[in-house]
């Protein structure tokens, strides 16, 4: 066996037996505030700290309550308009897990995420170095470390409610507001306001920690709602996999180190998961149906901050033996509706309210600090008041500080950086067998899928943070044989095959990209990547800029697209004009050997997330491709054919059809100009312009059906932008506005042909 491979030879195994599903604990902790004191497992100082940053939740949710009826004193006059998804009477969970992490460790959030948010900050602040809190606050003229460690604090109070109010110094610059909240300093990679759209982002960020045993845990909190959602499932699975779990692999640590804190609150919107939307009696139950040990599930008192505590702190320790990933349920209640134009009377009592009212986790945890001698009944008076005083001032300083410059609308929505050098830590790549070998002809030619994968060799070679995963790309190669061999020399690490899980491929690369690794991800066809829209396009697509550019989110999906080969309707679409209507994502599509391997070395270094187009009818095409290191720029077009009577815009296969008619149109005397763009995302306009702007005439191609199409974006824009050149109507030709067919005849009428290019010529000249 190779150091990659450990699976053993399948055989039948057919003889009776049952499998058992174990058991599942519940609200086995006994513990009290004066236990864990005795214990030393916190301090009084410590518990302190744990009530402050309850009540600074608190105080800041009521603020938010508050502010919709206009009562909020320090705002007067502060019109707010934003999401008010409050967790009030969820603070022990949001606490209780961050306090019992380490400082640097990571979390993800919801929509209902602000608890999460100061929390997590509050601790990681009290957790860093005075220099690490200069770095924070370099304004700071604080004289002690206990001056600098509160000037901190009230920063961290303000930039939240900063961010809340949409202001310039918010977390985000405003751009993400509440529900998309995040801290990168801090470890919080972000609250998502896609139900769920957050676990595969927390699952791949576990994936980076052990890829760089980095020792770092991940928190990833997710309401009970999440857990009847397609990719949080997929998660769990993802996260249970046996090639990350094996202890016939390696004897290092392991398994994922990630938490998934489920905060059951009982409620999605108005749907309830107790005897109405969930066929079991807890929601941890699902982490038996994806691992051996239930992934240590356990359900929690989500009231008692000292209860999820002591849970956070021993899921923490597996991870960090290797042994997660780990599935916590935290029982607890939200106070208020789904967000508070939510009548929620019409769907629950107020009797059942007064019921979990009485277990409030800081009036409870009050009573034990009291009783405890932790604090006097003036010094908790002194905290709450401080508490309040703060809140009111940081809020009052950002309802009336700068909001963003309107002229900086789609400023961040794409970064300029890529990885020209890379830092010495990553530039050494452990080769475990001799890198599988490229044959070129004698004429220095490589077919464009060896184009491919020698650009993904050279690449894993140049940066040891490029990994890859997808369906089907270790053993096997991948459906195209793109990945053959890249197991044996990289290793499983670098090179797994992934479950039939499309989302969860595309999400965990962008939790993975946020943390320090560059993913290669593969989508076996263009149409899977309709199962995954949500984490292309709305996670990979969106962080950097709604993080204010605080977060780069550096990846590439290598998609193929089938069309031409009778596949039919679910394996032949041509998909590239919808992803390109994504802001914040690249688009590029080669249609040649030299520039699929160029183009594909310069994504993997760039720090934009895209997505990266191959046509499996190109796959056997040769072309010359230099031995020597080259690069070919993303939105850059190339000319491939001079004219000067009419221009022909085309991208992806449909360019070969394109030089085609351009031979045929040079036999009538008619002399055509054929624009590779290469790029949808960034496009190259000022190419095409200046073409068209020569010839006078444009005809824009593509495989794609013609409603929709991104050959009709180009088409107004130079309608728009060279009006005055043209001498005829932009002509547009594509594929059918159809369903891709099977049949050989019928596929052959649906795709465009050089034939068409040449009629549409001929109708403007």
């Amino acid at each position: 066996m190779t150091v990659h491979n450990y699976l053993s030879t399948l055989s039948p195994k057919f003889k009776a037996k049952k499998y058992e599903l174990g058991t599942i604990p519940a609200y086995q902790y006994k513990g009290t505030l004066e236990k864990e004191l005795k214990a030393g497992t916190i301090t009084p100082s410590q518990a302190v700290d744990v009530l402050e940053d309850m009540l600074i939740i608190r105080e800041f949710e009521e603020m938010i309550v508050k502010l919709r009826t206009g009562a909020y004193e320090s705002c007067k006059g502060y019109s707010y308009r934003g999401p008010t998804h409050v967790s009030i009477g969820q603070e022990a969970t949001s606490v209780g897990c961050c306090a019992a992490m380490n400082y640097d460790d990571f979390i993800t959030s919801t929509h209902r995420g602000h608890g999460d948010s100061l929390a997590k900050g509050c601790v990681a602040i009290r957790g860093m170095s005075s220099a690490e809190l200069k770095a924070r606050i370099p304004e700071s003229a604080a004289g002690s470390p206990k001056a600098l460690l509160e000037e901190a604090l009230e920063n961290h109070i303000y930039r939240a409610i900063a961010e809340l109010f949409g202001k310039e110094d918010g977390y985000c610059k405003g751009r993400g507001g509440g529900m998309h909240i995040a801290d990168f300093s801090a470890g919080h990679l972000g609250a998502n306001a896609i139900v769920g759209g957050g676990v595969p982002i927390a699952t791949g960020s576990a994936m980076s920690s052990r890829y760089f045993k980095s020792g770092k845990v991940t928190c990833c909190f997710a309401g009970d709602g999440a857990y009847a959602n397609g990719v949080v499932l997929e998660s769990l699975n993802w996260a249970s996999m046996g090639q990350f779990t094996n202890p016939d692999y390696t004897k290092e640590p392991f398994g994922l180190p990630i938490v998934y804190a489920i905060i059951n609150n009982h409620y999605g919107f108005t749907g309830r998961v107790d005897g109405e939307v969930s066929g079991t009696d807890c929601v941890v139950r699902r982490a038996a149906g994806f691992c051996e040990n239930n992934m240590h599930a356990e359900v929690v008192n989500g009231m008692d901050v000292m209860a999820c505590m002591d849970a956070m702190r021993r899921a923490a320790e597996i991870c960090r033996k290797g042994e997660g990933p780990v599935a916590m349920e935290f029982d607890t209640y939200r106070n208020y509706g789904h967000s508070l134009g939510d009548p929620r009377f019409e769907y629950r009592t107020k009797d059942e309210e007064a019921i979990w009212k009485k277990l409030d986790p800081i009036a409870t945890f009050e009573e034990q600090l009291l009783a405890n001698g932790c604090i006097t009944p003036r010094k908790l008076k002194a905290l709450k008041d401080k508490v309040e005083e703060r809140n009111a001032r940081m809020a009052a300083k950002a309802a009336w500080s700068a909001d963003p410059d309107p002229a900086d609308v789609i400023k961040y929505m794409y970064t300029n950086t890529s990885v020209e050098v890379v830092p010495e830590a990553f530039a050494t790549s452990k080769i475990f067998e001799e890198l599988p070998e490229i044959k070129r002809t004698e004429a220095g030619e490589l077919s464009y899928k060896d184009a491919i994968k020698e650009a993904m060799i050279e690449e894993m070679v140049r940066d040891n943070r490029v990994v890859q995963w997808g369906e089907d790309i270790a053993e096997y190669g991948g459906a195209f044989k793109v990945t053959k061999g890249l197991i044996n020399s990289f290793g499983r690490d670098r090179c797994f095959n992934a479950p039939i899980s499309e989302a969860c491929i595309c999400g965990t690369a962008v939790g993975a990209a946020m943390t320090g690794q560059r993913p290669v991800v593969e989508l076996m066809y263009m149409d899977f990547g309709l199962m995954a829209s949500d984490q292309i396009s709305n996670q990979a697509a969106k962080w950097h800029y709604m993080s204010g550019a605080s977060i780069e989110v550096p990846l590439v999906y290598r998609a193929s697209v089938g069309g031409g080969k009778g596949y039919g309707g679910q394996h032949s679409q041509t998909l590239e004009s919808m992803f390109a209507h994504i802001p914040g994502l690249y688009v590029v599509y080669p249609a040649t050997p030299y520039d699929a391997k160029g183009m594909l070395k310069s994504a993997i270094r760039d720090n934009n997330p895209i997505m990266f187009v191959e046509s499996q009818i190109l796959y056997n095409l040769k072309g010359v491709v230099p031995v020597e290191e080259y690069l070919v720029p993303l939105g850059k077009a190339d000319i491939k054919r001079a004219g000067d009577q009419v221009t022909i815009v085309t991208w992806g296969p449909m360019l070969h059809e394109a030089l085609a008619a351009a031979d045929q149109l040079a036999a009538d005397g008619i002399s055509a100009e054929v624009i590779d763009i290469r790029s949808l995302v960034p496009l190259d306009m000022e190419s095409i312009l200046t073409s068209v702007r020569k010839t006078g005439r444009c005809v824009v191609a593509s495989h794609c059906v013609s409603i929709g199409s991104f050959t009709g974006e180009i088409a107004s824009r130079i309608m728009a932008e060279a009006f005055d050149a043209l001498d005829a109507p932009v002509m547009r030709i594509g594929a059918k506005d159809g369903i891709a067919p099977q049949a050989y005849s019928l596929e052959e009428a649906f795709l465009p042909h050089d034939y068409d290019i040449v009629a549409a010529v001929k109708q403007i000249i």
